[in-house]
């Protein structure tokens, strides 16, 4: 074929997901039990009354769901404290980033995000032929604002926080906020990624609903992937001024959402029950392996998210192989420019334990 495809588009790669369970018991011929601590999926699994809805819509599956899907966005909204014309849905959030790109770049235009954080931004960048501009982490493991703003120009049209960052579990305080914010140009949208969000516990840290409720040019992404169990049903959404909201929402396709995440999705987010629990247990295993690794003379970042990121030195490559070959999981970090770290996702209490006693005996 002689098609001319579009020149920013040759040196495009595809998004490297994690392997499946099906996919590392091939590879590594494991017939036991895998843990995966190397996805930030929820470790309880999904609701139980959540499991319910899909057996029960089995039977219905051949049906259109509902177009405007007008409940789910009731939920979030009620959630939220916000109208339902503020709410945009996608097929997980990914497609929700990808609809900003949709409604605000054209070829050459800047997005700014910190190296590293979620892949999609810059994935999302060249595909739309956009101008990126990647602003390194503090020496705190943070992202430096200040060198944000310092990067910002007249072509900037985005700018996206993962917020708490992915790889690091690093937060901003609210003052901080405050002031970056103030001094962020009103037609430049400021992206809040609170994929991690549900598991802060820091009240100085303060969640993105807060600043857009006060006029800010934000936008924020949220996902029903590890807060309610339900990564393998993509489903993600979008929280901002109205006006905007409308125009991402005529951009989507129609029936973006199958009718099982539709429905999972109001059942989800109406268990505050199981919200609390999977906040508590990972509260509860963040500070248990924290302290536990802290024991064993390996440097932890402080995380708010549902994950930690262990700095095991020169064992780390050792480790991460030793453990696989165990069945067990946990994602290197030298794709992203720490070779010594590993990031793990919290499990429940016994897969924890048997995660540390593991590393223990390799030690």
């Amino acid at each position: 074929m002689k098609l001319k495809i579009k020149s920013y588009l040759k040196n495009l790669t595809p998004y490297p997901p994690g392997k499946t369970i099906d996919e590392i018991k091939r590879e590594l011929n494991v017939s036991g039990k895998i843990y995966k601590f190397n996805s930030n999926e929820s470790p309880l699994g999904p609701p139980e009354d959540v499991v319910k809805v899909i057996k029960k819509l089995a039977g219905e599956v051949h049906l259109y769901p509902e177009a405007g899907y007008i409940e789910l966005k009731k939920a979030i909204a009620e959630e939220w404290g916000v109208s339902p014309s503020a709410v945009v849905l996608g097929n997980g959030s990914d497609e929700v980033i990808e609809l900003v790109f949709k409604a605000l770049i054209e070829p050459g235009d800047e997005v700014i995000f910190t190296q590293p954080s979620f892949l999609m931004y810059e994935k999302f960048s060249e595909i739309y032929g956009a101008s990126i501009k990647k602003v390194p982490l503090s020496s705190a493991y943070t992202h430096d604002l200040e060198k944000i703003l310092k990067n910002l120009s007249s072509r900037t049209k985005v700018i996206f926080l993962d917020h708490p960052h992915n790889p690091t579990g690093s937060t901003i305080k609210r003052e901080n906020w405050q002031k970056f914010l103030r001094r962020v140009p009103e037609d430049v949208l400021v992206v809040i990624d609170e994929a991690y969000g549900d598991f802060i516990t820091d009240p100085s840290v303060p969640l993105g609903i807060e600043f857009l409720k006060k006029g800010f040019p934000v936008m924020i992404i949220r996902t029903f992937s590890k807060s309610y169990g339900l990564a393998g049903l993509r489903l993600g959404y979008g929280i901002t001024h109205s006006d905007f909201a409308q125009i991402l929402d005529s951009l989507r396709q129609p029936f973006n959402l199958n009718i099982l995440s539709y429905k999972a999705g109001i059942t989800a987010i109406k268990n505050k029950k199981y919200l609390e629990s999977l906040k508590n247990l990972i509260k509860d295993g963040r500070e248990f392996l924290s302290s536990e690794f802290k024991k064993l003379g390996f440097r932890v970042l402080p995380s708010q998210a549902n994950f930690i990121m262990v700095d095991f030195g020169k064992k780390a490559e050792d480790i991460y192989k030793k453990l696989m070959k165990k069945g067990i999981l946990l994602r290197p970090l030298k794709a992203y420019g720490f070779p010594t770290f590993l990031r793990i996702s919290i499990g429940v209490p016994e897969e924890n334990r048997l995660l540390l006693k593991e590393i223990k005996n390799l030690l």
